[in-house]
């Protein structure tokens, strides 16, 4: 029968579902009536009634000699139903989650390919509760744009650094040239993010085909991927303000980086 099996899916057994078509096709009931309807053993048919009191299934009545029951309507049952695995569920959501956070928390996991590096960056934006902070290319907004203003949406704290103006409504954008040099990999278009201070994201580039980066959610490594942004947004006000003389308190192997932003030639 349909109805046992898809009651057996909701965890009733074999026996309690019977028994509950039984008494939906006719109840009250007595026991010995619901034995006879649906062919649980008279042995067993009060112990599988009492299940299914228990359970919130059906109800009883005591009557003359006797006891009599009667099913709880299907829909209010299926609702109640739908409400514990509901609640089960997310119980089970939040238990797995707090265990993955434990689990992956002192992990840098790799991330191949620019849609995928963009992808988890659109996912740690949509994510976001309080801040998120972006240093990237104004070629790489576009592949952003969305997710930044629905964050802004959210009442999210959104910084962008970036190397040239860009417009995105109740944003703090930062102008900053120093990954304009093309020293190392301050050339390529490269992509850093944090999101509420407990995720981090570093891709090396995004301008060919096997860009690569790495993702955490350490929030010791995210601190730090957000301090140099903060640090990248104070830098070039400061040599501005020092001029030729922030050269001197600089390693040699610095300077050639430094020099482009300050436009002096390197010593």
């Amino acid at each position: 029968m349909t109805a046992v099996r898809r009651l057996q899916d909701l965890n009733f057994s074999e026996y309690e579902a019977k028994a509950y078509i039984a008494l939906v096709q006719s109840s009250p009931a007595t026991g010995y009536q619901v034995s006879k309807d649906s062919g649980v053993p008279r042995s067993m048919v009060y112990e599988v009634l009492n299940k299914l009191v228990a359970r919130g299934a059906a109800v009883s009545s005591p009557a003359e000699r006797t006891t009599l029951y009667a099913p709880v309507r299907p829909d209010e049952l299926l609702d109640r139903l739908r409400h514990e695995f509901e609640v089960q569920l997310d119980a089970a959501r939040h238990a797995l989650a707090a265990l993955s956070e434990s689990r992956q928390m002192d992990y840098v996991w790799n991330i191949e390919g620019s849609e995928n590096i963009l992808a988890k960056a659109r996912d740690m934006i949509d994510g976001a509760e309080g801040q998120v902070h972006v240093g990237m290319l104004p070629e790489t907004l576009p592949a952003l744009r969305d997710s930044l203003l629905r964050a802004v949406g959210r009442s999210v704290d959104v910084i962008i650094n970036t190397t040239a103006p860009i417009s995105l409504p109740d944003v703090r954008v930062v102008v900053t040239p120093l990954v304009l040099d093309d020293v190392g990999q301050l050339g390529t278009q490269g992509l850093m993010l944090t999101s509420d201070s407990t995720q981090a994201l570093v891709s090396q580039r995004l301008d060919i085909a096997d860009a690569r980066a790495a993702w955490t959610a350490n929030p010791l490594l995210a601190f730090v991927v957000e301090q140099h942004m903060r640090t990248d947004m104070v830098i070039p006000r400061l040599f501005e303000l020092l001029g030729q003389r922030a050269l001197d308190v600089l390693e040699d192997k610095d300077r050639a980086v430094f020099a482009s932003v300050l436009g002096i030639e390197a010593t």
